[in-house]
C-alpha cells in the first residue's frame, strides 16, 4: 500500500447515518429473507444475523450513531477500506459479503474489494486530489458497480451494496 496516498476519514451522508447494522440498530440485527430466483419463490424464508453488514438509517433524535470511520489504503488498483470503529469488527475490511451487500470481512482475504473514489464531476480521485476537509464523493467497486442503497424483501433494513448507477449514493468524505 502507498502510505502517501492512504488516509483516515469518516464516510457520511446528509441527514442519514451509515455504519454496520449493529451500530445503527443494535445487535443482533436479524432479518428474515425469502429466496427468489427468476421471479419465483425458491425456498423457506431464512433468518440471518446481518449485524456485520453495512446499512443506512435516516437521522433520528432518539438514536445516536457514531460516524463510519475508515482507513483508505491506497493500492495501484483502488482503495482497500478498513473499519476503524471500535468493536468486534475493528480492522476488518469492507467487501462484498452477501448478495451484493457490503459488510465487514476478514482482513486476510486474498482478494480484497477495491473501491474507487469518484467526485461530483465523475472524475476518479485520490488523496492528492482532495483539497477540502469535507468532499462529496461516490464509491465504485472494481466491477464498475456503484455503492448505493438496496432493500431486500423481508428485511427491515436499508443496505449499502453494489448497485447500478441510478441507485448510487453521494457520500461526504471527511478527512481525519
Amino acid at each position: 500500500m502507498d502510505s502517501e496516498q492512504s488516509f483516515y476519514a469518516t464516510l457520511g451522508m446528509f441527514k442519514t447515518h451509515i455504519n454496520l447494522l449493529e451500530n445503527l440498530h443494535g445487535k443482533p440485527a436479524m432479518a428474515t429473507i425469502s429466496s427468489f430466483s427468476g421471479g419465483f419463490f425458491t425456498g423457506k424464508p431464512q433468518t440471518h444475523d446481518h449485524s456485520n453488514l453495512l446499512g443506512m438509517r435516516p437521522e433520528g433524535q432518539d438514536v445516536r450513531s457514531e460516524p463510519l470511520r475508515l482507513h483508505f489504503g491506497h493500492t495501484p488498483d483502488g482503495y482497500v477500506l478498513t473499519l476503524k470503529n471500535r468493536g468486534e469488527h475493528y480492522n476488518k475490511q469492507l467487501g462484498k459479503h452477501w448478495f451484493e451487500v457490503l459488510g465487514a470481512r476478514d482482513p486476510n482475504t486474498r482478494n480484497p474489494t477495491l473501491f474507487t473514489l469518484v467526485d461530483h464531476q465523475q472524475n476518479i480521485i485520490t488523496r492528492k486530489n482532495i483539497t477540502s476537509s469535507h468532499t462529496p464523493i461516490t464509491l465504485m467497486t472494481a466491477h464498475k458497480k456503484h455503492v448505493g442503497g438496496l432493500r431486500l424483501r423481508g428485511s427491515p433494513y436499508f443496505y449499502l451494496a453494489e448497485t447500478e448507477e441510478p441507485s448510487k449514493v453521494m457520500f461526504i468524505l471527511s478527512i481525519l
